[in-house]
C-alpha cells in the first residue's frame, strides 16, 4: 500500500532502549505507523438495500432516533436496534453502506456518508429502507492516482533492527503510539433543534454531519458545507467554506456552530443557517479535539495515541461568554480522553481503556474534584446523554446503555457485546 504521510522523529522521548556498547550494539525497536486503506468508485456505490442483522465486531459511532439505535460497523454500514425496551435492544438488520462514518436523520430520512457521497434513504419503513438519492462528489477524501479513494488508516507493526549509535527513524507513515484507536466518537446532548413538527435524532460530539432545522452542515478534512433539506431527502448545497486541513467535528448549539479540528475550535454565528459566519477560533497544541457546549462555557477533550500525532491527554474548559474572544478558564489531566458529553452539569468523559468519568461540573474551576462516578468496566470512546435518566456508551468492548439518574451509582440497563 503507498504510504501518505512522511514523518521524522527521534525515538529517545518514544522508546524504551536497551543500553548501547560504547563502540558498536544493534537494537530493535518496534512502533507503529497508519497505512491507508482504499475504496474504489464501483465498491462505494453499491446497492443500498438492509441485510440480516449482523454481529457487532468493529463498533464505531451510534446515532439515536424514535427509539431505535443506529450502530455502525466501521467504514462497512449500520446496525440497526429497535431500543423501545432498553433492557433488551431487538436486532432488526444490517445496512451496508461502504465507506460510511456518520448518519443523520430527519422526518424519517436518514443521510449518510459513503465517503465521498451523501445517501439519502427513506426509513419510514425500517424493515425496507430505500434509496431516494445519492449526491455525488460533496465530500472531499485523499485519491490515488488509479481512482481510489482513502477510507480509513489501517494501524500496522513495523520492527527495526539498527545500530544504537546511529538511532533510528521513521521515513514514512503515520506514527502511532499505545493506543491508536481511528474511531470517531460521538456524543452530544443538547442540539439546539427545538422539537416540534421536525423529529430528528441524536448524535456525537465527534460527528461530522449535523441536521438543524431545515439545513444540514457536513465537515470533510478541510471544509464546512451548508445544505438546505427543507425538501426531505433531496439536499441541496448552499456553501462552502475552506476551514484549513484537520477539520474534524461539528456541533450546533443554540444558533452557533462549534468545529474541532486538530488545532483548536473554531466558532461560527448561525444566524444564516445557508452560509454561517465564522466568528473566532480557541488554538491548542495538535490534537484530536471533540468538542461539546453547555451554557457559556466549551468542553475539550485532547489525546494522544491516535493520528493526530499528540502528546497530551487533557480537558480544556473555555469561556464562550464572549464568543469573539474564548478563554481558556482551567485544564484538567485526564489519562485518554475520547468523547465527552455535557448535561444540566454532568460531565461525562470516556477514558478509552479507563472507562467512564462522571463529573459535576457546576464548578468549572474545580472539576477535578468533583468525581462522581469512575467505571473501569470496559473501554469507552463514546457516550450520548439521551436525557438526565438513560446514558449509551460505546467503545472496543461493545455497546452499554445505563439508568443515570443517580449519577455517582448508574445501573447497567443492558449492552450488545462484540464477536470476534
Amino acid at each position: 500500500m503507498k504510504k501518505l504521510f512522511v514523518t521524522t522523529f527521534s525515538f529517545f522521548l518514544l522508546f524504551s532502549m536497551q543500553s548501547c556498547l560504547e563502540d558498536q550494539c544493534t537494537d530493535i525497536s518496534t512502533y507503529y505507523i497508519f497505512e491507508p486503506v482504499y475504496l474504489s468508485e464501483e465498491q462505494l456505490r453499491q446497492e443500498i438495500m438492509l441485510e440480516n442483522a449482523r454481529a457487532l465486531k468493529n463498533p464505531g459511532k451510534m446515532y439515536f432516533y424514535q427509539n431505535m439505535i443506529f450502530i455502525s460497523e466501521k467504514y462497512e454500514g449500520v446496525h440497526i436496534y429497535n431500543n423501545t425496551d432498553p433492557s433488551a435492544p431487538d436486532k432488526i438488520g444490517f445496512l451496508p453502506i461502504p465507506g460510511n462514518q456518520d448518519i443523520s436523520i430527519k422526518n424519517d430520512v436518514l443521510y449518510a456518508d459513503a465517503l465521498i457521497d451523501i445517501l439519502t434513504i427513506d426509513i419510514s419503513n425500517i424493515q425496507s429502507p430505500s434509496l431516494i438519492q445519492r449526491t455525488e462528489d460533496v465530500i472531499f477524501a485523499q485519491q490515488n492516482g488509479e481512482n481510489q479513494y482513502v477510507a480509513y488508516y489501517e494501524k500496522v507493526e513495523v520492527r527495526n533492527e539498527y545500530d544504537c549509535s546511529g538511532g533510528v527513524s521513521i521515513s514514512e507513515g503515520w506514527l502511532a503510539f499505545d493506543d491508536a484507536s481511528l474511531a470517531n466518537v460521538e456524543v452530544i446532548s443538547n442540539t439546539g433543534v427545538p422539537s416540534g413538527a421536525s423529529q430528528v435524532g441524536v448524535g456525537g460530539s465527534t460527528a461530522r454531519m449535523r441536521i438543524v432545522n431545515n439545513h444540514m452542515y457536513v465537515v470533510d478534512q478541510t471544509s464546512l458545507k451548508s445544505f438546505d433539506i427543507s425538501v426531505d431527502g433531496f439536499p441541496s448545497i448552499q456553501s462552502e467554506q475552506n476551514l484549513g486541513w484537520g477539520i474534524e467535528t461539528i456541533y450546533p448549539y443554540e444558533d452557533k456552530l462549534f468545529i474541532g479540528s486538530e488545532t483548536g475550535m473554531f466558532i461560527f454565528d448561525n444566524s444564516n443557517p445557508a452560509s454561517p459566519e465564522y466568528l473566532s477560533e480557541f488554538r491548542h497544541w495538535r490534537s484530536c479535539d471533540p468538542v461539546v457546549v453547555e451554557g457559556e462555557t466549551a468542553y475539550v477533550t485532547l489525546r494522544d495515541g491516535n493520528q493526530c500525532a499528540g502528546f497530551i491527554n487533557q480537558l480544556d474548559v473555555i469561556d464562550i461568554s464572549n464568543v469573539l474572544e474564548p478563554e481558556l478558564i482551567k485544564t484538567f489531566d485526564m489519562t485518554n480522553p475520547h468523547g465527552l458529553a455535557i448535561r444540566d452539569n454532568r460531565l461525562f468523559i470516556c477514558e478509552g481503556t479507563d472507562g467512564l468519568k462522571i463529573y459535576d461540573a457546576s464548578d468549572s474551576e474545580n472539576i477535578d474534584e468533583n468525581l462522581l462516578h469512575h467505571n473501569r468496566g470496559f473501554h469507552a470512546f463514546d457516550v450520548i446523554s439521551l436525557n438526565e435518566n438513560l446514558a449509551f456508551i460505546i467503545g472496543e468492548d461493545g455497546f452499554f446503555q445505563y439508568n443515570m439518574s443517580n449519577p455517582s451509582e448508574p445501573q447497567l440497563l443492558s449492552s450488545i457485546l462484540i464477536e470476534r
